[in-house]
């Protein structure tokens, strides 16, 4: 399997850089008042909402490791994509919005 974008990316900057970042990275997914294997599937999550596919495959990868079941991948990314959509709704919300003021303007 081919190394990560972001890997090959950070692989290339100051070492500092990168292990602090790796560092950072395996703090906050550790496990702590969540489990690592919840914020797992809330990293699925997150990857497919901003639709990052080398995110979403690591991500999945990861949670699968931590014993997260393909019904809760799914899950999880359903809920994901259901607030994907309604932040689509609600930028689309704006052409209404702009209608509606441009039209007050006319009065």
């Amino acid at each position: 399997m081919r190394k990560a974008r972001a890997d090959r990316f950070l692989d290339s900057v100051d070492t500092g850089v990168s292990r602090a970042f790796r560092s950072l990275a395996s703090m906050i997914l550790g496990d702590g008042a969540l489990s690592a294997r919840e914020k797992a599937l809330i990293a699925l999550a997150c990857s497919v909402a901003i639709r990052c596919e080398d995110c979403t495959r690591r991500h999945m990868e990861q949670a699968r490791a931590l014993g997260a079941t393909r019904e809760e991948m799914i899950e999880a990314a359903a809920v994901a994509s259901l607030i994907r959509m309604g932040s689509g709704l609600n930028t689309a919300a704006v052409i209404l919005e702009e209608m509606d003021d441009a039209a007050a303007n006319q009065r």
